[in-house]
């Protein structure tokens, strides 16, 4: 008798994604990497439900990646949350996923701890198939025990750098403490990486209009936590040290200049006596979502003699690794998790004095504020470099190159496999 063996199709495992998505924010980007890497698993089927997409219709991103933009879901009562959280528990609980991935901060996903335990036990005692759960979150400010609740609920908690771990540790018992794992941010060095001193000169003088300007630039969201405030005056004390005529060096901010969650720079920029389209250059027409091309912002970063943020806390600090893959000199503040990817500022130049301080909407988190007058005296060094002693500058050289090395060694490739033998372990 002829057997004939029928072929056994495997069943995709099914995961849902919830963070930002095609969209400009750090968490979009991480995104992105992530899900880019996962979905070269054909039997592994995403669910995107992205956070500020704007895109007005449901659309396919890869064969087994759809996406759900968040903000065309809901009615007029739950469209009122731009996280589109009620919405995510309707899809959680309606739809039988295997695994769910939140990239989000934990304030956000900590109001949903009840309703995600509630859709949990309700499947459960509908006999419905049930899903395993992990949460990567940044920690850029010493939590509330109170905002932590959440990380009980899930099978696997992962953050992003030992500093995070570390402020969580007296306030979860030592079994939750355990539980957390440290996964951190890769840098794609395909998109990201330095350009030959000919080509950085040649991209100074596209964008700029001269090779022998310096640039000081700032690539980060027109955001009270990124507080630009204190970047332009200390940028302005600086340019009037210099006479009339001022330093021949300009101030690049790669933002929105009138974003609604910052500063009109424009108004600062005439209040402190800087000229915007001369002392301080912004992008024309720039979006929040929209952006512009990862070649693009490479070019950015390359047409930059020095990096310079005054940012008042950071989960990772994206941007700041982001400059570092170019060999840009970077010049920071050393606080949060900027000390970790840093080297303790060993691998920078870096605002040693900082103020706290709360913001307001900003879930009352504690920040620290940059003195305008050490950008001042640090703009000074790093504009007077190249006449300074051959020893401090191969000193600079040499932050430069660490500061490559480290961050070009951690690549997105290696980071997303880690995630995904977590997954593949939640899912099967």
């Amino acid at each position: 008798m002829k057997v004939i063996h029928k072929k056994v199709v495997e069943k995709q495992k099914s995961l849902l994604v919830y963070a930002d998505w095609n969209c400009t924010t750090g968490f979009g980007a991480v995104a992105k990497e992530l899900v880019d890497e996962w979905a070269k698993d054909k039997k592994l089927s995403i669910v995107i439900f992205g956070i500020n997409d704007k895109t007005k219709a449901i659309y396919n991103y890869l064969p087994n990646v759809k996406v759900i933009p968040a903000l065309m879901t809901g009615d007029k009562d739950t469209q009122k949350d731009i996280y589109r959280r009620i919405e995510l528990l309707k899809l959680i609980y309606q739809n039988d996923f295997d695994a769910i991935f939140l990239l989000q901060d934990v304030e956000v996903i900590n109001t949903m701890d009840e309703q995600l335990r509630d859709v949990k036990n309700t499947k459960k005692k509908e006999n419905r198939p049930n899903f395993k759960s992990m949460i990567y979150f940044p920690v850029d400010s010493e939590p509330r025990m109170v905002d932590l609740k959440v990380l009980s609920f899930f099978d696997e908690v992962v953050t992003y750098t030992n500093y995070a771990k570390g402020v969580m540790k007296p306030l979860i018992s030592d079994t939750q403490f355990k539980k957390i794992k440290i996964i951190p941010h890769g840098t794609n060095t395909n998109d990201f990486y330095p350009y030959s001193v000919a080509d950085k000169l040649k991209a100074k003088k596209e964008m700029f209009g001269s090779e022998d300007v310096y640039v000081f630039g700032s690539v980060n969201r027109n955001q009270v936590r990124k507080d630009f405030g204190s970047l332009i005056m200390g940028f302005a004390m600086f340019k009037h040290t210099y006479g009339i005529t001022g330093a021949n060096a300009l101030l690049y901010l790669h933002c929105n200049p009138i974003d609604q969650m910052g500063i009109n720079i424009y108004r600062l920029c005439d209040r402190v006596g800087l000229e915007v389209g001369k002392d301080v250059i912004v992008p024309k027409d720039y979006s929040e979502n929209k952006g512009c091309t990862l070649e693009e912002l490479n070019k950015i970063y390359n047409s930059f003699d020095c990096f310079i943020t005054t940012t008042t806390a950071e989960g990772w600090g994206l941007t700041i690794t982001e400059a570092m893959a170019t060999k840009t000199l970077v010049v920071c503040p050393k606080h949060t998790s900027i000390t970790e990817i840093t080297d303790n500022g060993e691998n920078t130049l870096n605002f040693m004095f900082s103020q706290q301080m709360v913001f307001v909407n900003d879930f009352e988190k504690i920040r620290h504020i940059t003195n305008p007058m050490e950008v001042k005296t640090l703009c000074e060094v790093a504009y007077g470099l190249k006449n300074d002693e051959p020893e401090l500058q191969e000193m600079v050289k040499v932050k430069i190159e660490n500061a490559y090395n480290k961050v070009s060694a951690m690549k997105w490739d290696g980071i997303a496999k880690q995630f995904k033998v977590i997954i593949d372990k939640l899912v099967k």
